[in-house]
C-alpha cells in the first residue's frame, strides 16, 4: 500500500526528479495491471463476477488480507479471455508505466489461469501489446510465464513443455507464484530442471509470508537465478548472510501490505534487508490491483529510506541487473540510464 506524499511537502529528492528517473522492474504481474474500469468492462463482457467485497479506493482495489486479494486477482484474470484482451491490458499498462519513467518491465503471467485460451493465443496478445508500446515509446518488455503452484508439479511440467514448444525471444524465464501455502518449491523440481535445460532463466516467489524454508528450497532445489519477495530471510541470520554473500537478485515489492499502516511493515523489512547488503530491486507487483505504480514506490522509498541521488541511481539500475534480458539489451539500457542520470541530476 502506498504512503506516497505526492500532494504534501516533502524533504529530500524532488518528485519531479524521481518521476523522471529511468526505471526497470522485474516483478510485475500482468493480471494485476488491469485498471479497475477495464476489469469491470472485461468481466461484464465475459460474464465474470468480481467480488463486491473488493472496495475500490482511488482507482484501485483494497482487501482485508492477502487471501482476499488472491480471490479478486483470480476474478480479474479470469476476465481476460481473448487474445485482444491480453493485447489491450499489456499495452495500456505499459503506457501507464512509461508515464512514470519505466523503460524496462518483465511481466509475469499465469497461462494456467486462462483456460479459455491456448498458451500461443495468450502470448500473441501480450506480444502485440508490448510491441505496440515499444514502437511508440521505446519501452522494452520481456515475459516470464509463471507456474500456479496451487495446481501441482505435474501440471507445471506440462506448462513448461508448452512454453518450450513455442519459443520467443521475449519469453526469457519461468516463475512460481500464487499461494505459497498451497505448494512448496520442492514440488516443482522437475519443471525447473526442464526449463533450465531449455535455456530459460528461473525465478520463484518465496518467503513472502514468513517461511524461510521456502527460500532455502528455491535456492537449493530450484536453483533460481532470482528470488521474488524473500522477506522471511530476515528471520534467519544465516540465510540472510547467504543472500548477501551471493548477491542473488531479490525482487522485492516494497509497498504491498494489508491493511495499510502509517509506515508499512514491508518498508521496515526493506530497510533491514538494504542495511544488511541484500541485492534488492524495487518493483510494483500488482500496480492496478493493489498499487502503487512504480514511480510511487520510488517516491515512498526515497522518503522513508532517506535516499541520496546516489541511492536513487543505484536502484534505477538494480532492476536492469536483476533482469532476464540478454546481455546486449542490459548493456544498452544501462548506458542509456546512466546518461539520463546525468541529464536530470539538476532536478533532484
Amino acid at each position: 500500500m502506498s504512503t506516497s506524499t505526492a500532494t504534501k511537502p516533502r524533504k529530500g529528492l524532488s518528485e519531479e526528479y524521481l518521476r523522471a528517473l529511468p526505471k526497470a522492474e522485474v516483478h510485475c504481474h500482468l493480471g494485476g495491471c488491469v485498471p479497475t474500469e477495464m476489469a469491470a468492462r472485461l468481466a461484464a463482457s465475459h460474464g465474470v463476477a468480481i467480488p463486491e467485497s473488493a472496495v475500490r479506493h482511488g482507482g484501485r482495489y483494497r482487501f482485508a488480507n492477502f487471501d482476499e486479494g488472491l480471490i479478486v486477482l483470480n476474478a480479474v484474470t479470469s476476465s481476460m479471455q481473448t487474445t485482444r484482451d491480453f493485447e489491450e491490458v499489456t499495452y495500456v499498462s505499459l503506457m501507464t508505466a512509461v508515464s512514470g519513467g519505466v523503460r524496462y518491465r518483465e511481466y509475469y503471467f499465469d497461462p494456467q489461469n486462462h483456460p479459455a485460451l491456448s498458451y500461443p493465443e495468450m502470448l500473441e496478445g501480450i506480444l502485440a501489446g508490448a510491441q505496440a508500446a515499444e514502437k511508440e515509446t521505446g519501452v522494452v518488455t520481456r515475459i516470464v510465464p509463471a507456474i500456479n503452484r496451487e495446481l501441482g508439479g505435474e501440471a507445471a511440467v506440462e506448462l513448461v513443455q508448452e512454453i518450450i514448444r513455442h519459443p520467443h525471444e521475449y519469453v526469457v524465464g519461468i516463475g512460481l507464484d500464487s499461494d505459497e501455502k498451497a505448494g512448496r518449491p520442492s514440488e516443482f523440481i522437475a519443471a525447473y530442471a526442464l526449463a533450465r535445460d531449455a535455456g530459460l532463466k528461473l525465478s520463484a516467489h518465496a518467503g513472502e509470508h514468513g517461511d524461510p524454508s521456502e527460500i532455502r528450497e528455491a535456492l537449493d532445489l530450484l536453483k533460481v537465478d532470482r528470488l521474488d519477495h524473500g522477506y522471511s530471510a530476515l528471520d534467519e541470520p544465516e540465510l540472510l548472510s547467504r543472500l548477501v554473500v551471493s548477491q542473488l537478485p531479490v525482487a522485492a515489492c516494497w509497498f504491498v501490505d494489508y491493511p495499510p499502516p502509517e509506515v508499512p511493515g514491508r518498508i521496515r523489512d526493506h530497510r533491514a534487508m538494504a542495511a544488511a547488503g541484500v541485492n534488492l530491486s524495487i518493483n510494483s507487483d500488482d500496480p492496478a490491483l493493489i498499487g502503487p505504480e512504480l514511480h510511487d514506490c520510488y517516491f515512498d522509498s526515497a522518503l522513508h529510506m532517506e535516499w541520496t541521488v546516489e541511492d536513487a541511481e543505484k536502484y534505477s539500475l538494480a532492476g536492469l541487473e536483476a533482469s532476464f534480458a540478454d546481455r546486449e539489451t542490459i548493456d544498452r539500457l544501462t548506458a542509456e540510464f546512466k546518461a539520463e542520470h546525468q541529464r536530470i541530476r539538476h532536478l533532484a
